[in-house]
């Protein structure tokens, strides 16, 4: 099978990461990967080469915001090379790039969306940003959900079109904006095990501490890519009530950068102005490399966003033998059902959750449940779930045709 890849800037982040241990995996049950991207890094180039036979640098730069305007001008270019590769499946991904396959061929097409913004829509409004960076983040969430939904209705009204959700959540999501129930399914992404795996818990603290110069505490909270989206101020407010009913004997590392400038500033706020220095280290950009010793030194993953997809956060930790407690959205339900730890599922009723999040955090540190990892999705499982869709598309549509 060929397969060709329509995707964004590839320059590191969730999505690249999906895209390329999808490809990854593809390879590996011998599928030719054929590439088209606006630019791709070079540490990202690297990791993918082996794995495709062929990649397109199309140039410019694609993001949801100009994105319909960014497909206009290359359609020509992608049909030429549609053309020339004769692919026999394309991925096209994220949403917001799913215009192309109105464009394309009757050759089956699967779009793979990486989540909406229906639940970070609700909510937005009362995050604490500043002025104009709060009018941006606002303006640019409400634009790029309508830009993806305005695409994937046109692309999912072909009939060689189907999109691939990346949690039940997401495609209930997808649904109630208007995409039609039949042409969305939902496969959660997977971890690459070999990478994220657990190793001896002490031995972790002690590289975290020699590499990032903190003094851990008995117990190790983890927070991963902060932002007012992922409800890293709701998790400060739970842990200055964590230290009132469990004491003070726990440190929670937040581990990515902080943005944008009013959000940042706002969090160092909190952090001083409720005497939490010496419980909560922000740790900045974290190479990728270090993220297993970071989930294997920590006691507990928190996942307190307001809005997800599919985030691999949660499949790291998991993987890396840490347990997570997550709000309900998105595909964390899904995955801690996986490991039976839906018990540490908190609900958001309201903006400010932190008395339940804080009430599940004390369940998890005093219970410190067992993870069973093989219950995680491997990467392999999770392409042979896309290889199969593909396959059986395939032929449904040869057969309509």
């Amino acid at each position: 099978m060929k397969l060709l890849h329509i995707v964004q800037d590839l320059h590191g982040g969730g999505v690249t990461n999906v895209i390329v241990n999808l490809i990854k995996s593809f390879y590996e049950f011998e599928v030719e990967n054929i590439v088209i991207s606006p630019i791709i890094a070079p540490k990202i180039l690297k990791q993918m080469k082996q794995y495709v036979s062929q990649i397109y640098l199309i140039g410019g730069h694609v993001s949801p915001t100009n994105s319909f305007n960014y497909i206009m001008s290359k359609q020509m270019l992608v049909k030429r090379i549609f053309n020339r590769e004769k692919p026999d499946v394309i991925v096209i991904q994220p949403g917001w790039l799913s215009l192309y396959s109105y464009f394309l061929p009757p050759l089956p097409i699967i779009v793979v969306v990486h989540g909406t913004y229906l639940n970070e829509i609700k909510y937005m409004r009362f995050h604490p940003l500043k002025s104009i960076e709060k009018i941006r983040y606002t303006t640019g969430i409400t634009f790029s959900q309508v830009n993806e939904t305005f695409q994937l209705k046109l692309a999912s009204s072909k009939g060689n079109t189907v999109v691939a959700a990346v949690s039940r959540n997401t495609r209930r999501e997808l649904i109630q904006l208007g995409i039609e129930k039949n042409k969305v399914i939902s496969i959660i992404n997977g971890v690459d095990k070999e990478e994220f795996k657990p190793i001896n818990k002490e031995y972790a603290k002690t590289l975290v501490e020699e590499m990032f110069g903190v003094k851990l505490k008995n117990k190790v909270l983890l927070h991963v890519n902060p932002a007012s989206i992922k409800g890293t101020h709701i998790l400060i407010k739970s842990v200055a009530m964590l230290r009132k009913l469990y004491g003070d004997d726990f440190i929670l590392l937040i581990a990515g950068e902080l943005s944008p400038k009013t959000y940042r500033e706002y969090i160092v706020s909190m952090i001083k102005g409720l005497k939490l220095e010496d419980n909560i280290k922000l740790l900045g950009n974290i190479e990728h490399v270090k993220m297993p010793i970071l989930y294997n030194a920590a006691d507990l993953t928190v996942v307190s966003s307001y809005s997800e997809g599919s985030p691999l956060v949660i499949p790291e930790s998991l993987a890396c033998g840490t347990p997570v407690v997550a709000t309900n959205v998105g595909g964390n339900p899904e995955y801690l059902e996986l490991v039976r730890l839906k018990d540490y599922l908190v609900n958001i009723m309201s903006y400010d959750f932190h008395r339940e999040l804080c009430i599940k955090i004390v369940r998890a540190l005093d219970n410190t449940p067992k993870v069973d990892i093989d219950r995680i999705p491997s990467w392999k499982v999770v392409g042979l779930k896309y290889l199969r869709v593909a396959e059986y598309f395939s032929r449904s549509l040869l057969h309509i045709l």
